[in-house]
C-alpha cells in the first residue's frame, strides 16, 4: 500500500520546496518541473527525472498509469502527497497533480550554426519563452551571462513548456561582454538586437555561424556588448510603439535566421 504524505515537515516536501531558489538548485543538482506535459518532454527526451512527486488523485488518476508505462524500470523515488500538501508545493494555481526532479545538465563547450547569447535577461517568462523560440527553430544552444535569471527557474522552466530538455542552455559566470569575444573567437558572427539606427533584419543574410544576442528587458544591451557585437540589428516598427518585448525581438530575429537558412 503506498504511503500518502501528510506532513509540511517532511524532508521532500523541504527539498522540493527549496528547489525555488537558485542557491538550492546548485548544491542538489535538480530542477523541479510541474506538470505533466513537462515532465514527459523530459522522459522522451532521454532525461530519466531522479524522483517524482504526485498528488494521492494524480496517483489514482489512468495519468499515473501511462506515465508508469513509459517509465519502465524507473530506479527513482515515487512520494504521494495529499492533495493539499502538494498544492503548497507548486507555483501554479491549478497544479496538474505531478512535479518530476530532473538532473540540471549543461554543455562543456558551445557548438552549432545558431545560438542565442542573452545578457541581463531577467525575466523569467521571457527567458523561458526565448529558449522555446530557439527550440521550435532549430538553434543549438543558449548562453546566459552572469547577471541573467536563471533558466532553471521554476517560471522560466514552465515557460520553455519541455524546450529545456530540447536545446542547451550554458549558465555562464562571465559577463555576457566576455562570452561575446569567446563567441568571436570561435567564429561566430554576433547580430545585436538595437531598437533603433542599426542594419533591418530584413535585410540581413545571417551568413555562417551566428549568435543573436538580446539585452535586458528596460535598458537593451550595455555599450560593453554593443562593441563586441559585429552588427546592430533594428526590427523595423512603423506603429508607434517605442520598442518591443525582448522576447518578442528575440522570436523576430531568431525565425529571420532561420528563415534565411531554409529558403
Amino acid at each position: 500500500m503506498q504511503v500518502v504524505i501528510t506532513s509540511p515537515q517532511n524532508e521532500q516536501v523541504k527539498l522540493i520546496k527549496g528547489l525555488s531558489r537558485r542557491k538550492n538548485r546548485d548544491e542538489a543538482g535538480l530542477f523541479a518541473v510541474e506538470g505533466l506535459r513537462g515532465a514527459l518532454e523530459g522522459i522522451k527526451s532521454g532525461a530519466e527525472p531522479k524522483q517524482l512527486a504526485v498528488s494521492e488523485s494524480f496517483f489514482r488518476s489512468p495519468d499515473m498509469g501511462m506515465l508508469s508505462g513509459l517509465l519502465g524500470d524507473f530506479s527513482g523515488r515515487i512520494d504521494v502527497f495529499g492533495d493539499r500538501l502538494f498544492a503548497t508545493m507548486c507555483g501554479t494555481e491549478t497544479p496538474q497533480g505531478i512535479i518530476g526532479l530532473f538532473a540540471i545538465s549543461e554543455p562543456a563547450a558551445v557548438s552549432g550554426e545558431s545560438v542565442v547569447l542573452l545578457e541581463n535577461v531577467q525575466d523569467p517568462g521571457n527567458m523561458g519563452t526565448i529558449i522555446r523560440t530557439a527550440d521550435a527553430a532549430g538553434f543549438d544552444a543558449i548562453i546566459c551571462g552572469r547577471g541573467c535569471v536563471d533558466a532553471f527557474n521554476p517560471k522560466a522552466v514552465r515557460s520553455t513548456v519541455g524546450s529545456i530538455f530540447h536545446v542547451p542552455v550554458v549558465r555562464s559566470d562571465r559577463a555576457s561582454a566576455d562570452e561575446a569575444l569567446l563567441l568571436k573567437k570561435a567564429g561566430y558572427t554576433l547580430y545585436a538586437a538595437h531598437p533603433r539606427g542599426g542594419r533591418s533584419c530584413f535585410e540581413e543574410t545571417f551568413p555562417g555561424k551566428t549568435a543573436i544576442v538580446i539585452g535586458n528587458e528596460a535598458n537593451g544591451l550595455s555599450e560593453e556588448m554593443l562593441d563586441a557585437c559585429d552588427v546592430c540589428l533594428t526590427i523595423p516598427m512603423p506603429g508607434k510603439a517605442e520598442s518591443l518585448n525582448a522576447s518578442v525581438a528575440a522570436a523576430i530575429l531568431i525565425y529571420e535566421k532561420a528563415r534565411k537558412r531554409l529558403c
